[in-house]
């Protein structure tokens, strides 16, 4: 656990924290996370198919690029996985009992020899009942971190919404299953959505048939920096801010609140419960029943993710280098990819299957985070276009949820309006500084961040 002295710092930085002064076109950080605590956790449920429908807006229309000699060519998604249920067994309130059922999403899993032969399969896994007849608790159940059922109309509709803007405009028509490519970190949750995603993308032939069986890329989690988990003393710390678990600065900050939790709870109020309150939220209570005083919309129920947000804020805000670091792989990554769908060269468009708090510090290491928690099927768009002949150059453009994400960092004579930016300038410098391994791993090995910070799941 952190040391009481680093506790208190951070409280004391979320309590008299003056504003930052904005950079240019940028709102301070103070009326960013401000808006965002006026309704903490806004859409998080994701609930299909509008929230589907307003989360994804498509590219620069035909008329704005034709005086820009510029064509649509490629994309790449960032995408959170569907609805979940519990990833933890905190003990949020007493008496306190989620016993998850409705997940009956299933996983396929195949295996290639050291010599490239390809194994019979793919095999369907059957997950066993999460809590055997031997356990206490005896009752079926789901297990930690499992989709639920309405991932599945999720992902359809963020896959329907996908095809209907973006794929009659990529140049040379639609992409197929050969032209995309599929990334996911190796959890149950974030591969079954990208399963999903690009079968209701290229379902039933209507992109073109697959040559060959299809191919995800992963990496071992342990060590996957789309879980946050690449190696990185520096960063240590910031890895795990997602486990808010000490409740300290909340005590010191909120200690009205805190007194209040604990008579309507019965426990130490601790950050990370939110997502007790969520995960009921969103299931509807099926599972999870909440505390009388903390029924879904009720006063003290939006009090407490405001507090649980307003921490969170300052807790991933507290160390914008180590959060660079942690971004730094994923990013590098993303603008490989752009440059070679800049130069066609590369997939027509990319899926990457990743976690709420990976997209958090993707836009953070970004200066681009607005303060609110990403909701289910989140997702970050790159948008790649092209211009041809003899002036060939290529163009980004990034899209939160289907908003325009003005890159800050872009000379002005790389920009040409809409959002667009010259693919050279992908990565702003104190970032892209890391395309060089050997600049990554000195400050990876240098003074570790200050705050010591508990492990977690990722959402």
């Amino acid at each position: 656990a952190p040391a009481i002295g680093a506790v208190a710092a951070i409280a004391v930085a979320l309590a008299l924290a003056p504003a930052v002064a904005g950079e240019g076109r940028r709102r301070s950080k103070r009326e960013v996370f401000a808006k965002a605590l006026e309704e903490p956790f806004a859409g998080y449920c994701a609930h299909p198919p509008e929230a589907q429908r307003s989360s994804i807006s498509g590219p620069v229309s035909e008329d704005e690029l034709k005086p820009l000699g510029l064509e649509f060519e490629g994309a790449q998604v960032i995408f959170r996985h569907g609805a979940r249920d519990m990833t933890s067994d905190h003990q949020c309130f007493y008496p306190m009992e989620d016993n998850f059922s409705g997940c009956d999403i299933n996983s396929l899993v195949a295996y290639a020899y050291a010599d490239g032969r390809r194994a019979r399969g793919p095999l369907v896994k059957e997950v066993l009942d999460a809590y055997p007849s031997g356990e206490p608790r005896g009752k079926p159940g789901c297990g930690r971190g499992v989709l639920l059922n309405e991932a599945e109309p999720q992902t359809r509709a963020f896959a329907r919404e996908f095809r209907a803007a973006y794929f009659h405009r990529f140049r040379g028509g639609a992409p197929t299953p050969n032209s995309t490519r599929l990334a996911s970190t190796d959890k149950m949750r974030t591969m079954a959505t990208l399963f999903m995603l690009q079968d209701f993308l290229f379902g039933g032939g209507a992109a073109g048939a697959v040559s060959e069986p299809g191919k995800v890329f992963t990496r071992p989690l342990s060590s996957d920096h789309w879980d946050l988990n690449q190696p990185c003393p520096r960063a240590a710390g910031d890895r795990h801010s997602r486990a808010y678990t000490n409740s300290e600065a909340a005590r010191i900050v909120f200690p009205d609140f805190v007194a209040r939790w604990a008579r309507a709870a019965g426990t130490e109020f601790e950050p990370a419960f939110k997502d007790c309150l969520l995960v009921a939220k969103c299931s509807g209570q099926q599972q999870l029943k909440l505390p009388e005083e903390l029924q879904p919309d009720s006063p003290f129920f939006n009090e407490t993710l405001h507090v649980a947000l307003r921490l969170f804020q300052d807790r991933y805000t507290t160390d914008p280098h180590g959060m660079r670091l942690l971004a730094a792989p994923s990013l590098l990554e993303l603008a490989d990819f752009a440059k070679q769908q800049a130069a066609g060269a590369g997939p027509k468009l990319a899926l990457w299957a990743t976690h709420d708090t990976t997209i958090m510090v993707l836009l953070i290491a970004l200066g681009l985070w607005d303060g609110q928690w990403p909701p289910y099927m989140d997702s970050i768009t790159v948008e790649v276009y092209r211009r041809s002949g003899p002036k060939a150059a290529g163009f980004f453009r990034l899209l939160h949820a289907g908003r325009v994400m003005m890159p800050y960092w872009c000379p002005s004579e790389a920009t040409l309006g809409h959002g667009l930016c010259a693919v050279e300038h992908f990565l702003p410098e104190n970032i892209a500084v890391y395309s060089d391994p050997d600049e990554l791993a000195a400050d990876c090995a240098s003074v570790p961040a200050a705050f010591l910070r508990e492990e977690g799941p990722s959402g």
